[in-house]
């Protein structure tokens, strides 16, 4: 009786199995269906909108396929193309910051990008780059996933060629494949440090015109002669209790509330 029975359990492991993959997949193919229901009625938002309002209609409704879970380079591009349409320039201009990661190369995106950042009320001078951005030079034309897919082909390729190369005693080879290792390793460095969520994690958009403050508090005195204004982009330092506090380049710090700051 026991190889029978086990035979029934496998069976059913099986079957459950079968059937749970298939759930998945259908699940799967339903999320598509209504993200692609909702891409069109975006576009279809956009192409018919006159207003603001309305641009900003067509935005609520593109979004919520992020608010999903899902993204892309097309999603954020039509995102920051709507917000400039409305004239939300930080909007605009923090969803072209994200396209940027999946489409580095794009001279459309990067000629919008700039456009928005021209015409923002709030513009400031922009942070220094980080050393290994200058480094890792490849980092402004190759996209993250294809950067990740790099590293692990080239990591994987290096002790395939040394291997090759002790066996049949070729030194050069053996050069070839510490210098494969070095480049997987920077790409892999690359990969980590300018991650999009690692990179988006410390910067932030004003999204509107707000006061920055000393404190996490209104009774607190403005940080500032001016109110930080529509599209002033600057580095997360800390976030607290509907605040966030924010480094804004040649200005100093303050907290703005959470509210103003488009992540």
């Amino acid at each position: 009786m026991r190889p029978f029975a086990y035979t029934l359990f496998f069976a059913a492991v099986a079957v459950w199995t079968g059937q749970s993959a298939m759930a998945d997949d259908s699940n799967s193919r339903v999320k598509d269906e209504v993200r692609h229901e909702t891409w069109i009625k975006a576009l279809a938002q956009f192409d018919s909108a006159n207003s603001p309002e309305e641009f900003r209609d067509a935005g609520k409704t593109l979004e919520s396929i992020s608010f999903d879970g899902y993204s892309n380079g097309a999603v954020f591009y039509n995102l920051g193309n709507i917000y400039f349409r409305a004239g939300d320039f930080g909007k605009a201009i923090l969803n072209y910051r994200k396209a940027k990661h999946f489409r580095p190369r794009d001279p459309y995106l990067e000629a919008n990008l700039q456009q928005a950042l021209l015409l923002a009320p709030g513009r400031i001078t922009a942070s220094p780059k980080p050393w290994w951005l200058h480094v890792m030079f490849w980092h402004n034309f190759v996209a993250y996933s294809t950067r990740i897919w790099i590293a692990i082909l080239l990591l994987g390729l290096a002790p395939l060629v040394l291997l090759v190369a002790v066996t049949i005693r070729k030194n050069r080879l053996i050069g070839l494949a510490l210098a494969i290792a070095l480049i997987g390793l920077a790409f892999c460095a690359d990969s980590f440090l300018n991650s999009p969520t690692r990179l988006l994690a410390s910067y932030a958009v004003i999204t509107g015109e707000t006061i920055a403050r000393k404190g996490i508090d209104k009774d607190y005195e403005p940080a500032f002669d001016q109110p930080v204004r529509d599209g002033a982009e600057f580095q997360v330092l800390d976030e607290t209790n509907g605040w966030t506090l924010g480094h804004f380049e040649g200005i100093g710090d303050g907290w703005v509330k959470n509210e103003f700051v488009g992540r």
